[in-house]
């Protein structure tokens, strides 16, 4: 019996003495392991519109070939979809421009090129050709659509310089295509003549462009 008690009275020291190990207390705010634990460890803010880069619209495609075009009705459509394309960017830049220079540049691609697909239309009828889509009109009508949304997107000085960029290359396009495809394949003197009418102006608007963007970089 005395011994059984010793026996009982040193297990109860050992309980007493490892007692904070085997019945350790519960933390009643325990802190979540998903919780930060420093403030270098907080998650990093979501960026504002502001902060988010440049999205540049898509690498520059390249020019339309002379062998993508075919007959002069062909040549129409696609004089008059490098036309709207412009035109559909310029009333993005209507409501997301923020500098003054790039609306009034807009607002001068919209006349412009308004008024060359308007020159078109009238020839056609004259000439008894409805405009004939093909390949290559309606690749720029999903260029266009595909840029758009891009710009759509943004606001301030990156939709202002997204925007110039891709009217430098719009232009670059469109007098490459003149000069390597539409001029070579048109078949009626006066489409060719309206072509090579038109072509001053677009060179015209690139040069343009390209002062209105050197403006825009030297006042980021």
């Amino acid at each position: 019996m005395f011994a059984r008690r010793m026996l009982l009275s040193c297990a109860g020291l050992v309980i007493a003495a490892t007692g904070c190990v085997l019945f350790r207390p519960v933390n009643p705010n325990p802190q979540k392991p998903s919780e930060p634990t420093s403030v270098s460890e907080a998650p990093a803010p979501a960026a504002t519109p502001a902060e988010v880069a440049p999205q540049a619209p898509p690498e520059e495609p390249r020019p339309v070939r002379r062998r993508d075009v075919g007959s002069d009705d062909e040549i129409l459509a696609i004089l008059l979809a490098s036309n709207y394309t412009d035109i559909s960017y310029a009333r993005v830049a209507a409501t997301h421009a923020e500098r003054a220079d790039i609306k009034r540049f807009a607002q001068h691609m919209l006349t412009d090129h308004t008024a060359v697909n308007a020159m078109v239309t009238e020839l056609a009828t004259k000439l008894d050709l409805t405009p004939k889509d093909n390949v290559t009109s309606l690749d720029l009508r999903d260029e266009s659509a595909e840029k758009r949304d891009i710009m759509r997107e943004l606001s301030g000085y990156v939709f202002d310089s997204t925007y110039i960029e891709n009217e430098i290359k719009c232009h670059r396009k469109f007098l490459a295509t003149i000069d390597g495809a539409l001029v070579p394949r048109a078949r009626n003197g006066d489409i060719k003549t309206l072509i090579n009418s038109v072509r001053p102006a677009i060179a015209a608007h690139l040069a343009q462009a390209e002062q209105v963007r050197a403006d825009v970089l030297a006042k980021k």
